[in-house]
C-alpha cells in the first residue's frame, strides 16, 4: 500500500487510499471508531476545499499572507533568504523577489522543497502553514476594529491576517475533534439605546450563563465554555487593545495578550484592562445597538455592558452602599482584586450609579492627573495574567488520541516538532504524576 501511495500523485486518490487503510485498521482493532469518524469529517472538509483551490493557489495565498504578517516586502523576504543560503547553502536556497512575486500570483511555484523550507524559515513559520488548505471562510474586512491613533494601515492588515490564521486553525482543530460549541444566546429582541439597556443585557447574559452576581474568576474560560472564541495576539499595547467579529455565527473576540511593561502607563495592558476589553468586544457582538446611536455612544454602551458583566450594579451597591461622600483607596483595590475590574472603572461606575456625585468623580480624575504616586497605586494591577488555553488543549488532545500527527500539531501551533514532543511528553508526565 505504501508503494501505491508514493506513486499516486492525485490528492483524491490519496484520500481514498487513506480511508481504505483506516477502515482495515478498524476491522483488525487497531484504531478506535470514534477517532476515525473525527478523521473522516476532517479529511472530507479538506477534500471539499481542495476542489475549489489547487495547490499553487493555496501556496500563493498562504505565502502572501505569511509575508504580510511579518511586515516584509517581497525584496526583504528575498534578502532574508539570501542570508540563510549564505550561512548554510546545503540546507537553504534563495530566490529573487521577482520569483516571489510570481509565486504569490500563482503563475509559478517553487521547483524543490529546499526553496519552500527556506521561505518558511525566513518567515519564521512552519512549512505546513504554507500548504494548509482554506477550510473556513473569514472576511477580514468584517472586523469591529477600533484602532489607536498610531496604528497605520499596514499594521491593521498585519493584525487582521494574524487573527484570520488563528481563527482558521481554531475552527480546524474543533472540526478535527468534533468539538464545535455554539453560543446560544440571542438578544436581538432588545434594541439597545441607553446605558440601562446595556446593563439589562449584561444581567440577562449573566443569568443565561448562570454566573450569579459574584466575581467571574476566569472571564476567558467563561466565554470559551459558552461558545465564544477568544483569540490572543501579541502586539504593541500602545497600538491595539482588541477587536471582534463573527465567524459562521460564532462571536470571536480578539485580545492583545502583550502584558509587558509599557513606556506610557496610560496604555499598560493590565489583566483588568484586558477583562474590560474582553467584555467590551463581546458587547459589540451580542448587543443589538440602535442605528441612531453614534460611534462614540456605541463605544460607551459597550463599556457600560463590560462594566456590568464584571461587577453587577446590585452587587456594587451592596458592597459600597447606595450613597457615599467618598470611597477609600483600600476599598477600591480590594474590590479590584476580587472582581478583576480596575479602580478607575470602579470609580466611573460609582459616579454612573449615583453612589458618588459627579463633582467627586471629577475631583478624583484631577487628583490622578496631578499626583503621580496616587496614579501609580490606582493603576497597579492586582491580578495574575490569564490567557486562553482551549485551542492548545484541543491540539494536544487530538495528538494524544492519535487523530492528528505530530507534524500536524506543529503546523497548528506554529512550533517545531521537537518543541511539540517536549511539551507533549511534559504534559503526559504531569498527568501521570497527578
Amino acid at each position: 500500500m505504501l508503494v501505491i501511495w508514493k506513486n499516486t500523485l492525485d490528492f483524491g486518490n490519496k484520500l481514498k487510499m487513506l480511508k481504505i487503510y483506516v477502515v482495515l485498521t478498524i476491522l483488525v482493532g487497531g484504531l478506535d471508531k470514534n477517532r476515525y469518524i473525527c478523521k473522516q469529517k476532517y479529511y472530507y472538509n479538506i477534500n471539499k476545499n481542495m476542489s475549489e483551490l489547487n495547490f499553487n493557489e493555496i501556496f500563493a495565498r498562504r505565502l502572501q499572507n505569511a509575508r504580510k504578517m511579518c511586515g516584509f516586502s517581497q525584496a526583504e523576504l528575498a534578502s532574508r533568504m539570501r542570508v540563510l543560503e549564505t550561512k548554510c547553502p546545503v540546507l537553504y536556497k534563495s530566490v529573487s523577489s521577482t520569483a516571489i512575486e510570481k509565486y504569490e500570483k500563482g503563475v509559478m511555484s517553487p521547483d524543490n522543497d529546499i526553496i519552500i523550507t527556506t521561505i518558511a524559515r525566513a518567515l519564521d513559520t512552519n512549512v505546513g502553514n504554507l500548504h494548509r488548505p482554506f477550510t473556513v471562510h473569514i472576511d477580514i474586512n468584517n472586523f469591529e476594529f477600533r484602532k489607536k491613533s498610531k496604528l497605520g494601515k499596514k499594521a491593521v492588515e498585519k493584525i487582521k491576517l494574524k487573527v484570520q490564521e488563528r481563527i482558521e486553525k481554531y475552527v480546524e482543530i474543533e472540526r478535527i475533534c468534533d468539538e464545535e460549541p455554539h453560543c446560544k444566546v440571542n438578544f436581538s429582541d432588545v434594541v439597545v439605546e441607553c446605558d440601562e439597556d446595556a446593563r439589562n443585557i449584561a444581567v440577562r447574559l449573566r443569568n443565561e450563563w448562570q454566573l450569579g452576581m459574584g466575581p467571574i474568576l476566569n472571564p476567558i474560560n467563561v466565554l470559551e465554555n459558552n461558545g465564544v472564541k477568544v483569540i490572543e495576539v501579541n502586539e504593541d499595547p500602545e497600538l491595539f487593545d482588541g477587536t471582534s467579529t463573527t465567524v459562521e455565527g460564532i462571536p470571536v473576540v480578539i485580545l492583545n495578550a502583550n502584558d509587558e511593561k509599557c513606556s506610557n502607563p496610560k496604555h499598560q495592558n493590565s489583566s483588568e484592562r484586558r477583562n474590560l476589553t474582553l467584555f467590551h468586544e463581546l458587547g459589540h457582538q451580542l448587543m443589538n445597538i440602535s442605528d441612531d446611536v453614534t460611534p462614540k455612544e456605541r463605544e460607551a454602551l459597550c463599556n457600560v455592558f463590560a462594566n456590568e458583566m464584571l461587577i453587577p450594579s446590585e452587587t456594587f451597591k451592596w458592597i459600597f452602599g447606595e450613597r457615599r461622600s467618598s470611597i477609600s483607596l483600600f476599598e477600591l483595590k480590594d474590590v479590584q482584586k476580587e472582581y478583576g475590574i480596575s479602580a478607575r472603572a470602579l470609580m466611573y461606575k460609582a459616579a454612573q450609579l449615583g453612589v458618588i456625585s459627579q463633582s467627586k468623580y471629577k475631583y478624583f480624575c484631577i487628583e490622578l492627573n496631578v499626583k503621580e504616586s496616587l496614579r501609580r497605586i490606582i493603576d497597579e494591577t492586582m491580578m495574575k495574567p490569564q490567557h486562553s488555553s482551549r485551542f492548545e488543549r484541543l491540539v494536544y488532545r487530538a495528538l494524544a488520541t492519535e487523530i492528528i500527527s505530530i507534524s500536524k500539531a506543529a503546523e497548528l501551533l506554529d512550533e517545531s516538532v521537537s518543541q511539540i514532543l517536549k511539551n507533549y511528553n511534559l504534559k503526559v508526565a504531569n498527568a501521570y504524576n497527578n
